[in-house]
């Protein structure tokens, strides 16, 4: 491992210590962003579709490649990016703002606080029936990103399960939370509009403070 390589891992270490979801000071007023979020109700796209099923899950960039709200690559895994459409893309190929960004203060605002190190920044919907199966993200012992979560919309315990490691955690809406995305994790609804944003932050020193400095004892 580069030396780079070794202060990265140390950085993640320190905020996979704190626990595989942990509840942060950011809050987002998820009432408003759901009235909001109106405006774009013809700009879904099926979340990482294989074999033309979409499994009932949407998504709405919040950043994309070129700033279009249109712009569905984010939408796709990269490995399914390169194996399909011969086309290597980053973390960093998906961070311009988008419409959505641009037309909901509250997403701005949490956005912001993290720029410029955000990759993508996009929001999930997931309908009755629609699933993630266990899966685990960013491999490695020193990954160059992490991810924070916001849950909105029906998420409440008796509308779907959210599994990590093989235990159901369930966030309080509207609260940033950072998660451990290395474990499986899975998700399973029962209802629809289940919304979370989820933002895909570089890790470095600044964004690792940020984190560490506003964590929330539950």
């Amino acid at each position: 491992m580069t030396p780079e390589e070794i202060e990265r891992g140390l950085r993640w270490q320190s905020l996979v210590n704190l626990g595989n979801q942990v509840k942060l000071k950011w809050h987002i007023d998820h009432h408003q962003v759901e009235q909001q979020l109106e405006q774009f109700k013809d700009n879904w796209c099926p979340y990482n579709a294989k074999k033309d099923t979409h499994n009932n899950r949407w998504g709405l960039p919040v950043t994309s490649h070129t700033g279009d709200v249109m712009d569905n690559y984010h939408l796709n895994s990269f490995g399914h990016m390169q194996k399909y459409h011969d086309i290597e893309m980053k973390e960093e190929n998906f961070n311009t703002p988008t419409e959505v960004y641009n037309s909901i203060p509250e997403i701005k605002r949490l956005v912001d606080v993290f720029a410029p190190d955000i990759g993508r920044v996009h929001i999930v919907k997931v309908d009755q029936g629609g699933f993630f199966p266990p899966h685990r993200d960013f491999h490695g012992v020193s990954p160059e990103y992490f991810r924070l979560l916001v849950v909105f919309g029906r998420c409440s315990p008796e509308n779907y399960v959210q599994m990590i490691d093989g235990k159901p955690l369930y966030p309080e809406p509207g609260f940033v939370y950072f998660t451990n995305f290395q474990l499986d994790h899975s998700v399973f609804s029962f209802s629809d509009n289940l919304y979370s944003l989820i933002l895909t932050v570089k890790l470095n020193e600044r964004t690792q403070q940020l984190v560490l400095d506003n964590t929330m004892a539950e």
